[in-house]
């Protein structure tokens, strides 16, 4: 059995942060959301990880609901929803932004982590610094909606946009199309 603790801190932070709607969310928690656009196009056409097109796939039509719940709510629901303090704020903006800034790292951590164990064609492009720095912008992005809106849902439209984007307009890499 859990440690009553742990129990309660996935209560008042992971569960609460579900009921919170994202439609509540005040503009600062997509404040970030413009700056993040502005640098992983940039990088993205720039290091030659975006090619304009139309992705065509026979689950191309399924796609936007696959990569709403992987990579965008199981990742969102563990890098903000548990290793974000809900009341980080609460705490001051050193503790808020150390926890964005950990959870941001164990969030780029994972890529790679994830190609070498689990998608060997994943390896390249997750190993690229390019990629990662996209990544890494995200994760500082999704952790500030995060902080701000004390809603699971705001990181979660983010990531889930950006991906879904990515995957279906500028040639990006969908796992699922890998499995």
């Amino acid at each position: 059995m859990a440690p009553k603790h742990i129990v309660e801190y996935f209560r008042d932070n992971l569960g609460q942060s579900f009921l919170a709607s994202p439609f509540r969310a005040s503009l600062r928690a997509w404040a970030l959301v413009p700056v993040f656009a502005v640098i992983a196009v940039s990088v993205g056409f720039g290091a030659g990880l975006f090619q304009l097109g139309w992705l065509d796939s026979p689950i191309t039509p399924v796609l936007p609901i696959l990569l709403f719940v992987f990579p965008s709510l199981l990742e969102e629901a563990f890098f903000r929803g548990v290793l974000i303090p809900r009341n980080a704020v609460a705490s001051g903006p050193g503790k808020a932004a150390w926890s964005v800034a950990i959870s941001t790292l164990i969030f780029v951590a994972w890529h790679p982590f994830n190609a070498l164990l689990f998608n060997p064609t994943a390896v390249p492009l997750f190993l690229d610094p390019w990629f990662l720095v996209i990544v890494c912008v995200m994760g500082v992005t999704c952790g500030w909606a995060y902080v701000v809106s004390r809603s699971i849902w705001v990181p979660v439209i983010i990531h889930w946009a950006a991906v879904t984007v990515w995957v279906l307009f500028l040639g990006g890499r969908n796992l699922m199309l890998e499995l």
